[in-house]
């Protein structure tokens, strides 16, 4: 079965994989804390991500325009996949309440810049 993304699609996922690969001191940090069940783990989903980018997103820019054929083997663009798609719901999640609050201080913002513009010409003031 060929798996094949858009250009556009590519370019968003290599930004999101390779921002993550900016982590991968972690694995270290967890084994020289002892901690090898997280290293394990982290080591083998930066292990998933970079052969992800090796094999099929390359390095850099995109090949700009063109669909982009996913060779990876299932298995790995399985986990991959999996867990951009919980992280992206998690991030949304996580941005819907900032979305909210944003707008609510927007409003009020608003309501107290027209407050000001009332009052202050009520009271004969240039705005």
């Amino acid at each position: 079965m060929v798996v094949t993304i858009t250009a556009e699609q590519r370019d968003a996922l290599y930004d999101r994989v390779f921002n993550r690969l900016s982590g991968i001191d972690d694995v270290w940090l967890a084994a020289s804390r002892a901690d090898y069940e997280t290293a394990d783990r982290l080591g083998r989903e930066y292990s998933d991500e970079l052969r992800l980018v090796l094999d099929d997103l390359g390095w850099g820019e995109g090949p700009g325009g063109e669909e982009v054929e996913l060779n990876t083997a299932s298995d790995v663009l399985r986990r991959v996949f999996s867990r951009l798609r919980d992280s992206t719901a998690d991030e949304r999640a996580a941005q819907a309440t900032s979305w909210a609050e944003s707008r609510v201080l927007e409003d009020r913002n608003r309501l107290v810049g027209e407050a000001c513009v009332t009052v202050l010409e009520a009271l004969g003031e240039d705005g």
